[in-house]
């Protein structure tokens, strides 16, 4: 099976080069050094000279700041980005694999979201993405749409400089007060975890949406809380309140994610101690 994958050098993609070790499966990592896929003919002639068998995306403008205030380029990437890649896909017969986020929906319902829930974002990021499901879907028959959540991985993100885990890191080794948001419930998620249970589900060929993120949810401070205790910190942490906190984008006060299509991953925690002990060595 050929899978080309779009944005392999970044904190979702690069787990998915590094972790999927299969001789059924050849991968073959795209860049934005690359293409650019908001550049229409470029994702052309990448798909046709690679023939795949899937695409997959793991592309994203996602630094949610700035998708409020310029709402174009997020478009741009995200929802003419993403139907570039799954039109190029299908015209040359292969299916397309679509990341999206917990931020399709409006933390309404406080218990987890499952694939067939209604979607209602509350900021730019969650609706460009609802465009960019429906667009992808529209474009390519043979689309799966993979919600993910909270993400976290070894190699950070790029446009959010780093993650919450190495920011939180950080802010204990400054020494100051560590204030986070104790009211947002969702399930962060490593990617390696997402890495590891995408595979099989690509190599079946899922189609429609699913939903991969850790089990159970939990809040930001509870999770910075689970940092720094296998860190064996023991900084000020403070929580606040979404509201306390301030900020010019809206989020979800629930967006924990759960399935009724494929099993759940693990418990955030268990992806958590991984993550601190391939990044840091805690635990090992």
């Amino acid at each position: 099976m050929n899978v080309l994958l779009f944005g392999a050098n970044g904190q979702l993609g690069s787990d998915i080069v590094r972790l999927w070790n299969d001789p059924a499966v050849t991968l073959t990592g795209v860049t934005r050094s690359h293409c650019d896929v908001t550049d229409t003919e470029a994702v052309e002639r990448v798909i046709a000279a690679s023939h795949p068998d899937a695409v997959v995306n793991t592309t994203a403008f996602h630094n949610l700041p700035l998708c409020e205030t310029d709402p174009e380029t997020c478009f741009l990437v995200n929802v003419a980005g993403g139907r570039n890649i799954a039109a190029a896909a299908a015209r040359y017969g292969a299916s397309i694999v679509q990341f999206s986020t917990d931020y399709v929906f409006d933390g309404e319902k406080r218990t987890p979201y499952l694939e067939s829930d209604a979607r209602h974002s509350l900021n730019v990021y969650g609706a460009m993405k609802i465009a960019t499901e429906d667009v992808v879907r529209q474009a390519n028959p043979d689309a799966l749409i993979v919600r993910v959540s909270g993400l976290y991985g070894l190699a950070g993100s790029a446009g959010k400089g780093g993650n919450f885990v190495e920011t939180m890191l950080r802010l204990a080794r400054e020494g100051g007060p560590v204030r986070v948001v104790a009211d947002q419930v969702t399930a962060p998620t490593n990617t390696a975890e997402i890495a590891e249970a995408l595979l099989p589900v690509v190599k079946h060929g899922a189609r429609g949406v699913i939903h991969l993120a850790a089990a159970e949810g939990t809040n930001w401070h509870d999770f910075a809380a689970a940092i720094f205790s296998i860190a064996g910190l023991q900084p000020d942490l403070q929580p606040v309140t979404t509201a306390d906190f301030g900020g010019p984008v809206q989020r979800p006060l629930y967006s924990v994610l759960g399935s009724t299509a494929v099993p759940p991953l693990r418990h955030w925690r268990a992806g958590l101690e991984r993550y601190m002990a391939e990044k840091h060595g805690f635990g090992t």
